[in-house]
């Protein structure tokens, strides 16, 4: 089931994003960044802005196993909407959670008047990138992104969700 998350939900969320950050992006990113990572710092962060957005989660039997936070685009495309994080349990992945959470990320961006939404990765993921093509994505921008003072390089992909959703 999607649904939005809930403020019981955010430890689940919180372990899934570090876990997932430690196993997808080992190699790709510093490992004493990736090694200083704690879930509970990034539940703060979450707890922190729960009122201020909204995100869904993938839930069955009462786990999350996983996520998507998406709204306005926090570049100067304004009229483009944004995909900010997409996660999916480690042990669950390949299972379809992903694209459906991402389906219905963008039809509720479509829903608020979006017709196109971006959404950015490290250049070197190619899983990630494989993905993000299979469901729909057009590769669009890239640029420099800083992580744990180390600057990375990143691609975009777009999406055409009037064309996509109808």
């Amino acid at each position: 089931m999607i649904r939005y998350y809930e403020k019981e939900d955010i430890e689940q969320i919180a372990k899934i994003i570090d876990e997932d950050w430690k196993i997808a992006y080992r190699g790709m990113i510093a490992d004493d960044y990736l090694n200083n990572l704690n879930y509970k710092d990034r539940e703060k962060r979450i707890r922190d802005k729960y009122q201020k957005e909204k995100a869904i989660v993938y839930i069955e039997d009462g786990i999350v196993k996983g996520f998507c936070r998406f709204g306005e685009n926090r570049d100067d495309e304004k009229e483009l909407a944004e995909i900010y994080a997409l996660y999916v349990k480690n042990d669950e992945r390949r299972t379809g959670i992903g694209a459906k959470l991402i389906t219905k990320a963008k039809e509720i961006l479509k829903e608020r008047g979006y017709k196109e939404a971006i959404l950015w990765c490290l250049k070197e993921n190619k899983n990630a990138r494989n993905f993000y093509e299979k469901v729909g994505g057009r590769l669009y921008k890239e640029r420099l992104f800083e992580i744990g003072n180390i600057y990375y390089d990143e691609v975009s992909y777009k999406y055409n969700l009037k064309e996509e959703l109808e």
